[in-house]
């Protein structure tokens, strides 16, 4: 082994001769080729993006067609084309910017249900409500948008269909069979920072469970008062569980909003009456946004 090492110092090969020589453990000698020597498995965990690279993804621009209308779902309810507008919403608090909104909005006329949710679906196409890997190294699960922000009012009739002002939720259902899911979503009063669309629209921030969230998940998001806003407001969700008078019965899938079913909904505090006809729920520029802003 001399005699060769020697002749190879000359030609600057000695480290490559060592590897042959042997060595200790999976340490890689001096001047050796890592060949599958040494080293283990690196692990690889989920990173999401960050919001600000996630563009908001348009759901409905309030622009009614034979497809995009509302229907009532337990009640009786016309979609007309309203020229009352949200606007253009800031992109704020970390998410990326929001898509165009068109011109004009939804106004449903309805009358009361005799439950206290007033339920109405959309007929239009929802996107998928996630996004995969977005070319990030490592990103090997889909992440559920943060939220669907809508815009929306009411005005009574007389008589109102119940006493006080409803809260505003949304509904998603989607799968099939043991697949099958049924997200209710009680949405947030939130004003954007430095917004100033809308009119007699409401800006309403309604919280997503995350991806694969099962039966039984319930959570809620504090959304933190912004500019204009005069104090915190709260957007809450149950899946599977806990929804008074629900769109699909006997769910047990996980939530995978792949071109969910979407219903907007009135849940007022108490029974509303079906003789109180001709109340006017105005709804514009549902979009899905990376955050809860």
């Amino acid at each position: 082994m001399r005699s060769v090492l020697a002749r190879l110092a000359v030609t600057g090969l000695v480290g490559l001769a060592l590897t042959g020589c042997g060595s200790n453990g999976n340490a890689l000698p001096t001047g050796s080729i890592p060949n599958n020597n040494g080293g283990g498995s690196v692990p690889v965990s989920s990173q999401n993006p960050p919001g600000s690279s996630i563009k908001g993804v348009l759901i409905d621009g309030g622009v009614l067609s034979a497809t995009d209308t509302y229907t009532g779902s337990n009640n009786v309810a016309t979609d007309s084309q309203s020229a009352t507008d949200a606007g253009t919403d800031p992109s704020t608090e970390g998410s990326g910017p929001p898509p165009t909104d068109p011109a004009g909005s939804h106004a449903i006329s309805f009358a009361g249900s005799n439950a206290a949710q007033v339920i109405f679906k959309y007929a239009g196409t929802v996107p998928a409500l996630y996004y995969g890997n977005q070319g990030i190294p490592g990103q090997i699960q889909p992440a559920t948008y943060g939220s669907i922000v809508l815009y929306a009012s009411v005005t009574a009739a007389a008589p109102p269909p119940a006493t006080g002002a409803p809260k505003v939720a949304l509904e998603l259902t989607g799968g099939s069979n043991f697949t099958s899911y049924d997200v209710r979503i009680t949405c947030g009063a939130k004003k954007a920072a430095g917004a100033t669309p809308g009119g007699t629209l409401v800006r309403y921030v309604c919280a997503l469970p995350a991806y694969g969230a099962v039966a039984g998940t319930t959570g809620s998001v504090t959304l933190t008062a912004a500019s204009g806003a005069t104090a915190a407001v709260t957007s809450t969700y149950a899946v599977d569980t806990d929804i008074a008078n629900p769109r699909t019965a006997d769910t047990t899938g996980s939530f995978v909003p792949n071109a969910p079913t979407l219903y907007v909904e009135l849940i007022y505090g108490g029974p509303t009456s079906t003789a109180s006809t001709g109340n006017v729920l105005n709804v514009d520029y549902l979009y899905a946004e990376a955050g809860t802003h």
